[in-house]
């Protein structure tokens, strides 16, 4: 299981992009704002129609859920699928039908959770 100690490890790794950002002291040891890092990152690639990172972060955050303990599924849960609306926003309609194909269903179902409830 990933605990909240190992994201910003992983992150930096498959995400070199965002690795200095991970590295600020207000966000170290603090997994809301790990993933709120990653999340502005998604939605930044998003804006550029940077699909293909997209993706990739997409598959991460899945990895990242499906193999988190509870505190790492709630903040994904909290902060990146709940992200889905206003990403949703910033891209076409055509773009979001490709985001939503790449976007692994265990991450789509809990999106629709969320929204139906």
């Amino acid at each position: 299981m990933l605990n909240q100690y190992e994201v910003p490890a992983m992150l930096a790794d498959e995400l070199p992009e965002i690795k200095d950002s991970l590295k600020a002291p207000m966000i170290i040891g603090d997994i809301l704002k790990t993933i709120q890092v990653f999340t502005d990152y998604t939605e930044r690639m998003l804006r550029g129609h940077n699909i293909a990172i997209v993706s990739k972060c997409m598959s991460v955050a899945d990895h990242i859920y499906t193999r988190g303990n509870t505190a790492v599924k709630n903040a994904i849960e909290n902060i990146f699928i709940f992200s889905f609306s206003a990403m949703r926003s910033v891209c076409g309609r055509e773009e979001w039908k490709l985001v939503q194909a790449k976007t692994p269903v265990t991450l789509y179902s809990t999106y629709i959770r969320q929204v139906c409830s």
